[in-house]
């Protein structure tokens, strides 16, 4: 997974806005374990040059919502840190509010200034580059015979906001559902991320082959 994790371009210009505010980013793409099973990503953490306290940051491209707060949230508490998200705003009041209640910080990222034209380029097409190895290895992936059980997992995952949410349509309970992926991800099946929004984007791209194109 080298390939794929280098020039996110929001991460990478998180990275550079965060270290010029102050912060020490000290590692990239820590998981979030539950009883010891991965359940998802936080996308950076930093360590406050001043205080010495160490964020959990999750990176928005746009504008954060209630969905996005409480994911961050509830990752930095999993991790013992504090909650932090790098954004261009809140998409609404509750948004807000709910940053406010739960001690998440908001950093607001405006100036693109902070990255050269050169830099620029080559994050962008890195990443670009990074999406379409993601998704070729989606479609051309030697699959298992998956069961309707299974089935239903990918798409609760697809459709769902949440880990949370997609352990509720299942009936499941988040640490079951967590192992299920494991089961699913050691038996060949491409359903992993650095967050459950990536794993959401291989699961949806995942039940496209399966309806449309078969294996």
């Amino acid at each position: 997974m080298g390939i794929l994790r280098r020039g996110r371009v929001s991460e990478e210009i998180a990275a550079r806005f965060l270290e010029e505010l102050g912060f020490e980013i000290v590692e990239r793409y820590r998981k979030v374990l539950i009883e010891g099973v991965e359940v998802g990503e936080v996308d950076i953490v930093a360590r406050d040059r001043e205080s010495g306290e160490l964020y959990a940051v999750e990176v928005k491209a746009g504008r954060v919502d209630v969905s996005g707060i409480r994911q961050a949230y509830v990752n930095a508490q999993l991790l013992s840190m504090k909650p932090m998200v790098v954004c261009r705003g809140f998409a609404d009041d509750a948004a807000m509010k709910l940053a406010n209640e739960l001690g998440v910080k908001i950093v607001t990222l405006s100036d693109l200034a902070l990255v050269d034209p050169l830099e620029l380029y080559t994050i962008v097409k890195d990443a670009v580059e990074s999406s379409l190895l993601e998704v070729l290895e989606v479609f051309t992936k030697q699959l298992p015979e998956l069961s309707e059980r299974d089935m239903e997992a990918i798409e609760a995952i697809a459709s769902s906001e949440t880990f949370k949410d997609a352990a509720d349509r299942l009936r499941m309970s988040v640490e079951k559902l967590a192992k299920y992926i494991v089961e699913l991800r050691n038996r060949g099946v491409p359903l992993y991320g650095r967050s459950f929004r990536e794993m959401k984007v291989r699961a949806s791209l995942l039940l496209i082959r399966l309806r449309n194109l078969g294996h």
